[in-house]
C-alpha cells in the first residue's frame, strides 16, 4: 500500500508485496477476500433416502461397534470395490453393443499410401 501511495504502478506495488497484480487490485477495491461460492444443494433426489436410516445406518454402527480400531476411509473405499465386484457379477447386464463390420470400399478411406506393382481392375 505505501508503495501504491507512494505513485508506484500496481504491478510493481504488487510484486513489492509479493502479491499477484489480481489481489492487488481486489485491494485497492476494499475486498479483502474473494466472495466464496453458496455451496450447491443436492441436484437430484438422494437415492438412499428410503434405506439410509432403518437399514444402512444400523449395519454401519454395526461394523463400528465390530471394529472399533479400523479406520473408516479404509473401510469405504474397500465397500466401493465390494459393491462394484457385485454388480459387475450380479446387477444388472450390460447393454450389448454388436460390432460393426464394413465391407472393403464402404467407407473409402485412404491414408495416400502409395502402391508400387499392383493392377487394380474394377
Amino acid at each position: 500500500m505505501s508503495k501504491r501511495r507512494a505513485g508506484r504502478r500496481q504491478e510493481v506495488a504488487a510484486a513489492a508485496a509479493g502479491l499477484s497484480v489480481s489481489s492487488a487490485h481486489r485491494i485497492d477495491r476494499g475486498c479483502l477476500q474473494p466472495q466464496a461460492a453458496n455451496p450447491r444443494g443436492r441436484r437430484r433426489p438422494d437415492p438412499l433416502a428410503g434405506v439410509w436410516e432403518p437399514l444402512l445406518l444400523p449395519l454401519l454402527e454395526r461394523l463400528q461397534e465390530q471394529k472399533p480400531d479400523q479406520d473408516g476411509s479404509s473401510l469405504k473405499r474397500t465397500l466401493q470395490r465390494r459393491v462394484q465386484q457385485w454388480k459387475a457379477l450380479h446387477g444388472p447386464t450390460p447393454e450389448v453393443m454388436s460390432p460393426l463390420a464394413y465391407q472393403p470400399g464402404e467407407i473409402g478411406f485412404c491414408d495416400f499410401t502409395k502402391v508400387k506393382r499392383v493392377a487394380i481392375t474394377l
